[in-house]
């Protein structure tokens, strides 16, 4: 039997847990420290009490700790005599931030023996009374230290959301105060004022004490009775999670917000998309291991990342989807696209996880009714892509297929032939413009062929020009000339120098 000691007064206890802790023979306690153990001492002193207190100092963390509780409260069941039943106290409820209770009640599920739960006064009550705090009127948010503080950094956000009230349980020393502080300042600020309730409902020895996050492990106030209020960021203020930036963006587009977002339709905000994705591909060129490069290329993410909130903002003012659809959407993809991750499916390599990705791919299109009776090897490569991208995406997909040169001379002798019919056209514009799209994909196939691709050479080629030029206009500056009064002969020489230099 689970039974739960309430949150630190005897007369707190419920009249069935009385009845249990006086009529039993031996009680293991999760720990000694709590007020109602030491009046249980008083009420039974020939009661054997035993606690798992030693595991404390013993386990490496709270993850092998409650396991090791749960495996030895069945080894001590097991000894017992038949027809007696083992007592297992816990602080407050048994079955509220008790991770312990609950191992143990999913094992004996597993194990067939038979577990019952005596409730008692969690430590909700008389927390919430000393906030005078209504926790269903304000969304209130419950967490257990000992996981909050074991949370990954990256994962924080996910495990709570700042923009509702939170109290944090279990803060049992200053060392678990520390975590819990790193925890919550991936999301609040340092100077974020808290509460840290101590010994709550217990008379004479309740405590509040209003802090800032900062301040939270500076001493060892935090102990064994020990919870954590962190009120509300607002949305404004919340700017380092989700519901922050989607308030924004709502703000922005909402009858009173900016002129210019309400004006914007998801056409007039393509070109923006594609720009942030261009100036977040430029940032991460740029890395170079620098701290400034760093917040350089999380800045641009984060503009991209606004243009995804825009848009399903735009989309959601006009009852098409909105941004829990969005998130649905990829997340679901994710997972039924990764089945050697999320499922049971074994995989040899990566070239085995693209094979098995296109074919779910194949699957999906068919489930949503776009089977043909023979689908073109060029699908998948968008058409708003850019234009060499597309050339030789067009180029490698057409070549599976034997559509190709034997060897990278062909490809070169096309290349040629496409630049002498381009010197020969003499007609319009237009012909013009044809000759030298078809020279542009001749090159994009050429590149393919010698395992070049095009579109980064030409970023690097654009890198050389623009180095090169700029050289060009400070070696004329610094000669007192300017650009547009050099003859071409000074052109050349300055440009020599500048690839030379």
């Amino acid at each position: 039997m689970a039974v739960g000691l309430g949150p630190g007064r005897w007369d707190d206890l419920t009249i069935e847990a009385h009845e249990t802790l006086m009529a039993a023979r031996r009680v293991i306690c999760r720990t000694l420290r709590h007020p109602t153990v030491d009046a249980l001492r008083e009420a039974r002193p020939d009661l054997i009490i035993e606690s798992f207190d030693e595991l404390y100092e013993t386990a490496n963390d709270f993850a092998e700790l409650y396991p090791l509780m749960a495996q030895r409260l069945f080894s001590e069941a097991a000894a017992l005599p038949q027809g007696e039943s083992l007592v297992y106290a816990t602080p407050g409820h048994p079955l509220i931030g008790e991770e312990s209770v609950r191992l143990l009640l999913e094992q004996a599920r597993e194990r067939g023996v038979m577990a019952r739960v005596i409730g008692g006064l969690s430590f909700l009550e008389p927390v919430c009374a000393a906030l005078g705090l209504n926790p269903l009127e304000r969304d209130l948010q419950l967490l257990d230290a000992t996981l909050l503080a074991a949370t990954p950094a990256e994962a924080v956000m996910g495990a709570l959301m700042p923009t509702k009230p939170a109290l944090i349980a279990q803060i049992y020393n200053r060392r678990l105060a520390g975590g819990v502080k790193l925890a919550l300042g991936e999301l609040y600020p340092d100077d974020w004022e808290v509460t840290l309730i101590r010994w709550a409902g217990v008379p004479g020895r309740e405590e509040l004490r209003r802090l800032t996050l900062v301040e939270l492990d500076r001493d060892e106030s935090a102990d064994h009775l020990t919870t954590l209020y962190v009120p509300s960021l607002t949305p404004l203020r919340a700017t380092r999670s989700p519901e922050g930036l989607r308030y924004i963006v709502m703000r922005l587009r909402a009858p009173d917000g900016c002129p210019w977002d309400r004006e914007q339709t998801s056409q007039s905000l393509r070109r923006f998309v594609l720009e942030e994705a261009y100036e977040v591909a430029e940032a991460i060129d740029e890395l170079d291991g620098s701290v400034e490069s760093a917040e350089k290329l999380a800045e641009e993410l984060g503009d991209l990342l606004l243009q995804v909130y825009l848009q399903a903002e735009v989309a959601n003012g006009e009852d098409q989807f909105h941004l829990g659809d969005v998130l649905q959407t990829i997340s679901e993809k994710l997972i039924r696209r990764h089945p050697h991750v999320f499922g049971d499916v074994a995989v040899r390599d990566a070239e085995h996880v693209l094979r098995n990705w296109e074919a779910i791919k194949r699957q999906e299109r068919a489930a949503r009714g776009e089977t043909v009776e023979r689908e073109s090897v060029l699908r998948g490569i968008p058409r708003s892509a850019p234009a060499l991208y597309q050339a030789f995406e067009l180029s490698k997909k057409a070549a599976k297929t034997g559509f190709d040169w034997p060897d990278a001379s062909g490809a070169l002798d096309k290349v040629v032939e496409e630049a002498r019919e381009l010197a020969q056209a003499a007609g319009s514009t237009e012909e013009r413009a044809e000759e030298l799209g078809d020279l542009l994909f001749a090159v994009a196939t050429l590149a393919r062929r010698l395992g070049i691709q095009p579109e980064e050479a030409l970023h690097a080629a654009n890198v050389r020009f623009r180095r090169r030029f700029e050289a060009m206009e400070a070696r004329a500056a610094a000669a007192g000339q300017t650009l547009e009064s050099l003859t071409l002969d000074e052109w050349l020489r300055l440009w020599d120098e500048a690839k030379a230099g």
